[in-house]
């Protein structure tokens, strides 16, 4: 559990204007309202490892270079005040678009800087507005001056505002008829309040996400009615409330003749919903492309299951749901243009990423995997596939060889593989990576190896992979001389994951690339 917060401090003086720039720390200084969440500091026990790779030999833009330019010295130029008056001056004249990069370099690279002041005084402008919970200078304030807008913005993303109140969020969202965007996830008491004055006013509303939210089923009915015909993105995950008594509620006042026609993406991740619920919701969406399930309690799909009503799908994630092996078996032939198919911790229930490893009920095993290949060795469209926390998975060990044929006939052909958490992969396994005679080098971008078996004797199969771009090898039992050899075949590898890897060095952990180079040149020399 997240630490308790502190007693809050007196409120600090203000004492710049907004003519003043980020400098110190009077200017802007936070408020109660103000103070990040503890997570926004919290240490991280990830070791990754990144290069920049020149690639690409184009030549940025002078625009580009300008806006790098000035966000690298934005401290330098703050600190002096002639210098400072004269960037607020270019600052006011500048284009929207422009201010929109810039803004959104700031709070990658410097995000301290934004102080309420400096954020409402030159960067509310344009079409689109994104503010997250992990910018010191946000408040309640701060949100609440999204309201001048008016009419012009289109998409408005506010994240991670966990304390403030329905009434904030429903004040600013009805003063913005203009929406075809809203992402509120993690504002923990979005609800009824904020639903109403959407459906109120915001009648041109095509995206919505209230993940992790308190939205209910029924607070969602009259934007549905306003905005269903158009909707196309539906994402209310993590709900706690969102069970299936809670739902009924929904259809009941939505009516059985309720279609929406244009939604593609429906996340309805972590709820308590089950096929009693699922059928029905599916079955108002004849476009749908995209759908999430994970961690719900979704047993039996049939709609999912029949070639006659199964909707044309291109993403599924199925992942920690209880679904049987004759019921996955059944419904994955019915998707062949599936391009992203999450299975992770099949047969799981709504268990946690970290109780994935409880192998007790999972259902997919070597021989449904060998199943499952012959089917999907035929997707000629799949990019991406998870199988994370397939704990049987490898059990049957060079006998049965399921996930070595898996990785041959469907994994290297993806551009993402993850076999995170399958703990019974072997290195061995790996060779299915490797090119037949007449076959093209495996497509393979992202490769998740976490916390299985694998060591320095897949390196010779990984580094057939010439577009690998991440490797994540945490928890396994991967050396330096093993990743040594990776990194000199995989030219475009840019990112390792050398988290508990114990073969390496904890120092050498997050400079490995330097480590490489370092160890390369003093081998030439």
């Amino acid at each position: 559990m997240p630490p308790k917060s502190q007693p809050a401090h007196k409120k600090a003086k203000t004492t710049a204007n907004s003519q003043s720039g980020p400098s110190s720390l009077a200017l802007g200084a936070p408020t109660e309202d103000d103070l990040p969440s503890a997570r926004a500091f919290a240490p991280s026990s990830s070791a990754y490892s990144e290069r920049k790779l020149h690639v690409d030999a184009s030549v940025p833009t002078l625009v580009s270079l300008c806006i790098r330019v000035f966000a690298g010295n934005i401290r330098t130029l703050a600190r002096e005040h002639d210098a400072w008056e004269e960037t607020r001056q270019y600052l006011k004249i500048l284009p929207d678009a422009i201010l929109t990069r810039i803004f959104t370099l700031l709070k990658a690279t410097a995000p301290t800087v934004l102080n309420a002041a400096f954020i409402t005084s030159f960067f509310f402008n344009g079409s689109v507005m994104i503010l997250t919970s992990d910018l010191p200078g946000v408040g309640k304030q701060t949100i609440s001056e999204v309201q001048k807008f008016g009419d012009k913005l289109r998409e408005l993303e506010l994240s991670g505002f966990e304390t403030f109140p329905d009434s904030l969020f429903a004040s600013v969202v009805s003063t913005l008829p203009g929406l075809r965007s809203l992402v509120l996830r993690g504002c923990h008491k979005v609800g009824t309040l904020t639903m109403q004055a959407a459906a109120n006013k915001c009648t041109e509303l095509r995206s919505l996400n209230v993940n992790y939210t308190s939205v209910t089923p029924l607070s969602l009915v009259p934007l549905i009615q306003a905005c269903g015909q158009q909707l196309e993105v539906l994402k209310v995950a993590g709900i706690p409330n969102w069970t299936d008594t809670a739902f009924a509620k929904l259809l009941a006042g939505l009516g059985a003749d309720t279609r929406l026609p244009s939604l593609h993406t429906l996340k309805l991740r972590g709820t308590s919903l089950t096929d009693m619920s699922l059928n029905p919701i599916i079955s108002m969406c004849p476009s749908l492309r995209h759908l999430d399930i994970s961690f719900t309690l979704v047993k039996h799909p049939a709609i999912l299951s029949d070639p006659e009503t199964a909707p044309p799908l291109e993403k599924l994630s199925l992942t920690s749901t209880p679904m049987s092996w004759t019921t996955l078996i059944a419904t994955i032939p019915c998707h062949p243009h599936l391009k992203t198919l999450s299975i992770g911790a099949l047969g799981g229930g709504q268990a946690t990423n970290a109780t994935m490893g409880n192998s007790s009920g999972l259902t997919m095993t070597d021989t449904i995997l060998r199943v499952l290949v012959d089917s999907l060795s035929g997707f000629t469209e799949l990019e991406h596939i998870n199988l994370v926390g397939n704990a049987k998975l490898g059990t049957t060990g060079k006998f049965e060889r399921s996930l070595e044929v898996f990785i041959r006939r469907v994994g290297r052909k993806c551009k993402k593989l993850n076999l995170s958490g399958v703990m019974y992969l072997r290195s061995s396994d790996l060779a299915g990576l490797m090119p037949d005679d007449d076959e093209e080098p495996s497509s393979l971008e992202v490769l998740n190896l976490n916390n299985t078996a694998v060591d320095d004797q897949a390196a010779i199969f990984i580094s057939t992979c010439p577009y690998l771009h991440t490797l994540e090898v945490q928890g396994t039992k991967f050396t330096s001389d093993g990743l040594f050899t990776i990194i000199d075949a995989c030219t475009r590898l840019a990112r390792l994951d050398l988290t508990s890897c114990r073969g390496v060095r904890v120092r050498d952990r997050r400079r490995f690339f330097e480590v490489w180079k370092e160890e390369r040149a003093d081998g030439s020399s």
